[in-house]
């Protein structure tokens, strides 16, 4: 069988990392890849088991993966290095544990026992329709190709028909995970069109998101809110599932995403809302709203004035309530009437903040919000000296630390990719409130009250 022209990713051939690869595509017009290790080797055999395939799987309504069975290809968290690398369920333990075989170990051990946080199910589609293009692994080449579903078959396999048999078999049998939807081609992608994908890649200006196209799509931070977002990470996780429109085309193939409907890159973008009217309340008065959307950092609600007017505002995670608050999502629901206070308002940038705390002065016109901490006494503290300090309270993207310098205590945040090194898919795996840590200063901001914390030696 001829292989065509096109190049289609498959199961056995190798290629880099998906954020690499992402970055690399979208900055640079060529890339060739030198010496590849093992721990790369498995991921990307992993990118080849649930690339594009996955998206579209869930986008047409893929099988529930909730429940985990012996056979089942997984995910699993590799003891050795804690990054996920593809694998098979090989035996359900009375413990609660999984033994995971690895389905490329390369030389390390051929199977480990996981417990159930460490392993994500690879969803795998079936439900191909007759007359459907899709991509298919020939038996004998182990290659990707071009055809048709021609018979869905008893034992869940189906018939394709090649596209270009050149001699070879006119048809074959195929499993569903040999079987996959060819991605979207470039010409096809409109701007404004709305695409279910799956985030792929975190990085401090934005993610790249696989909506099922030739290439991922670039999600820059500025496109993910009509709000400012400080810290993408807050707001995405890799393997999150997000509605997208198309932004932007590129003439070079390369595409832009965003997450508000009608943003565009040829001046769609919304005007900042008219806040004028919310500019003079009180910070201590309460006003109704409705909750329109949330997100890991907060909530958005929709704020009407007795005369009228109407407005978003962002209800931060710490303002929804007193104490911590570990998921917006437990606390609040799209549709909810809330009651809320304004905290500030930015008329250039048409952003509002809110509250659903009350006033720290208790409704008597103490003020609307707190003044950001005096952080002057740890700006000269070297980057390199070691401090005691006590996690104060966690979050899904770090955990805030109380620190004291030159008799001054003050909370800085230590980001969840500087608890320690390697991946960590869990805060509260690695901390708890109340846990003595040694930290290090990584920056300060006096004019926020910010403050960045590390538990990892200076350089790493």
């Amino acid at each position: 069988m001829r292989q065509v022209t096109r190049s289609v990713p498959g199961r056995r051939v190798r290629a880099p990392l998906p954020v690499l690869l992402a970055l690399i595509c979208y900055f640079a017009p060529a890339f060739v890849p030198g010496s590849i290790s093992r721990s790369l080797l498995r991921q990307q055999k992993l990118a080849q088991l649930t690339g594009s395939r996955d998206v579209r799987c869930r986008a047409r309504g893929g099988e529930d993966d909730s429940a985990i069975a012996v056979g089942d290809p997984v995910e699993g968290l590799y003891p050795d290095d804690e990054q996920w690398y593809p694998g098979v369920v090989d035996k359900v333990n009375s413990d609660g544990t999984y033994t995971v075989k690895w389905e490329d170990p390369e030389g390390g051990p051929e199977s480990h026992n996981l417990e159930a946080a460490s392993i994500k199910k690879i969803i795998i589609y079936k439900d191909y329709k007759v007359g459907e293009a899709v991509e298919g692994v020939f038996p004998d080449d182990g290659m990707w190709y071009p055809g048709e579903v021609t018979k869905s078959n008893e034992d869940g396999s189906f018939t394709v028909k090649w596209e270009d048999p050149d001699g070879g078999p006119e048809t074959s049998d195929l499993q569903p995970q040999d079987m996959k939807y060819p991605p979207i081609p470039f010409e096809k992608l409109e701007v404004g069109q709305k695409y279910s994908g799956t985030v792929r890649s975190v990085l401090d200006f934005g993610a790249f998101v696989d909506i099922g196209s030739e290439s991922d799509g670039l999600l820059h931070i500025s496109r993910m809110s009509r709000e400012r977002i400080d810290n993408v990470y807050d707001f995405v996780q890799e393997g999150q599932q997000v509605d997208v429109w198309i932004s932007g085309k590129r003439d070079d193939g390369k595409y832009g995403l965003t997450m508000v409907e009608g943003m565009t890159d040829d001046g769609g973008r919304r005007a900042p809302a008219d806040l004028t009217p919310f500019q003079d309340l009180s910070p201590d008065e309460f006003q109704k709203g409705v909750v329109a959307r949330t997100a890991p950092f907060g909530a958005f609600v929709t704020v009407t004035l007795e005369g009228g007017a109407s407005a978003d505002g962002l209800v931060h995670v710490s303002q929804i309530k007193d104490g911590f608050v570990e998921n917006v999502d437990d606390e609040l629901s799209v549709g909810d009437e809330v009651q809320v206070r304004v905290q500030s308002v930015d008329l250039d940038a048409g952003r509002m903040s809110l509250s659903m705390r009350a006033g720290f002065g208790g409704g008597g016109g103490g003020g609307g919000f707190r003044q950001p901490a005096d952080l002057s006494a740890f700006e000269g503290v070297s980057q390199d000296e070691w401090l005691t300090g006590k996690v104060a309270r966690l979050a899904p993207f770090g955990a805030f630390v109380t620190v004291t310098a030159n008799d001054v205590s003050a909370d800085g945040l230590v980001h969840i990719t500087q608890i320690r090194d390697g991946f960590v898919e869990s805060v509260e795996d690695e901390l708890s409130e109340g846990q003595e840590v040694q930290v290090r200063i990584e920056s300060v901001d006096t004019d926020n009250g910010k403050m960045s914390l590390s538990m990892k030696p200076a350089g790493f």
